[in-house]
């Protein structure tokens, strides 16, 4: 199932492109390892741990309507329960959470603040795809009032 490059633009296949060269510059920041402290070691595990859960709980109940790109996929469904009732985006809340806990175990302060720039950059990207949520599902714009949160509870 190839996607033709002009239906990967029109989805927002760019914000996809720029997700992953952020993700490539944590990585590679990352890799660039100072000596962690082990407090900063076991603080790391625990929010790649946290990461884990949020964006596994995510993906399995998004399972096949999953899609890297804002526009959604024909047919997809609002999901209420599990991870997507606490929060609207767990999947990009456990993608913050993994990278930011990797760069904190690592000790490294590069990658912390290229890992916070996930923020903006899923807030920015959020914005279109909520956008295109609402007119794809109308009773998307209701479950934004009902579930606050975007990306983790209690906090974001």
């Amino acid at each position: 199932m190839a996607i033709k490059f002009e239906s990967f633009v029109e989805r927002g296949g760019w914000w996809v492109v720029a997700q992953f060269a952020l993700f490539a510059l944590i990585l590679v920041a990352f890799t660039q390892n100072t000596t962690p402290a082990t407090p900063f070691q076991v603080s790391g595990w625990i929010l790649v741990t946290l990461a884990v859960a949020l964006a596994g709980s995510g993906l399995w109940l998004i399972r096949r309507k999953l899609t890297a790109l804002p526009a959604p996929m024909d047919g997809a469904v609002l999901l209420e329960t599990g991870a997507f009732g606490v929060v609207r985006h767990p999947i990009y809340g456990g993608v913050i959470l993994g990278f930011l806990g990797l760069s904190i175990k690592g000790g490294n302060v590069v990658a912390v603040a290229l890992a916070l720039l996930l923020i903006p950059f899923f807030w920015a990207k959020t914005t279109h795809e909520e956008r295109l949520l609402v007119e794809q599902i109308p009773e998307y714009a209701g479950y934004t009032k009902r579930v606050s949160h975007r990306f983790l509870p209690w906090i974001l």
